[in-house]
């Protein structure tokens, strides 16, 4: 008996086990249970934020192309803009260098007037008529319709202060809106014809008086650009449109657009 009893009580230790074996299993088959549930769950999720991500991307590539048309079309009407406004100015001449003087004002510029047509137009013009381009050289009241400083956030020096015998600062330009395109470009073309400048502004620097044709901001702003690039050689403007040279390399490149960015224009 007792050798039998052994064997119950060893059977019964087993089936101990075995239960709670069982009971181990049916815990982890819930555990399972709802480890599947919260991973559909995830699953759905996910699902719904790959959704919303796919929607987002084509929101983002929606808006990346009405961004690039609307770029396109700023680019456009900034062009035009730019176009009228150089139009505007066709008859304009930007000269540089030249000192501002006593008694020069915001308010009085007859004095510039008159030296601008004395010391620059009348010599180009008068060069112009000797050599068939134009037919007469017309009085500084036909040929000249404005003259002012270009001032930038600063008045001219005070009356009683000459600035000829100063090279602390460049003068501002000087605009001066010609009666006609015929006359603008009879001066460009015959501008080597203008006097070095009087003694006493030579003694203060002014090597010689510039006069290059009135560009709009921006494309003013875009020659300078060019003109500071090492990719460059020449740089310049002819009716409103800028054009350079290379570096060693023959031949001429003309800006198709001034809105371009630097790189793509240089290439």
């Amino acid at each position: 008996m007792s050798s039998d009893s052994a064997k119950l009580d060893s059977i019964l230790a087993r089936l101990d086990k075995l239960d709670s074996v069982e009971a181990k299993i049916d815990n982890l088959t819930t555990q399972f249970n709802s480890l599947s549930s919260s991973v559909k769950k995830v699953e759905t999720t996910v699902a719904t934020h790959t959704e919303d991500i796919a929607f987002l991307k084509a929101e983002i590539d929606l808006i990346k192309k009405e961004s690039a048309t609307h770029q396109l079309e700023v680019k456009k009407l900034k062009t035009s803009h730019n176009a009228r406004e150089q139009r505007l100015r066709a008859g304009t001449l930007r000269i540089f260098n030249l000192p501002v003087v006593i008694g020069e004002s915001l308010e009085n510029y007859k004095s510039l007037t008159t030296r601008v047509y004395d010391r620059i137009l009348r010599p180009a013009l008068t060069a112009a008529k000797t050599a068939g381009d134009a037919g007469s050289v017309p009085q500084i009241q036909t040929a000249v319709e404005a003259c002012f400083r270009a001032f930038s956030q600063r008045e001219p020096p005070a009356s009683g202060t000459p600035s000829a015998g100063s090279s602390s600062s460049t003068p501002p330009p000087v605009i001066v809106r010609l009666s006609s395109t015929a006359i603008k470009w009879a001066v460009m073309k015959h501008r080597r014809s203008i006097a070095m400048p009087p003694e006493g502004e030579r003694t203060a620097g002014v090597r010689r008086y510039i006069v290059v044709e009135d560009l709009t901001p921006d494309a003013h702003h875009l020659l300078k650009l060019l003109q500071a690039d090492d990719r460059t050689d020449k740089v310049w403007s002819t009716n409103g449109l800028i054009f350079f040279s290379r570096p060693g390399v023959t031949g001429t490149n003309k800006v198709k657009n001034i809105y371009d960015p630097i790189d793509t224009i240089l290439g």
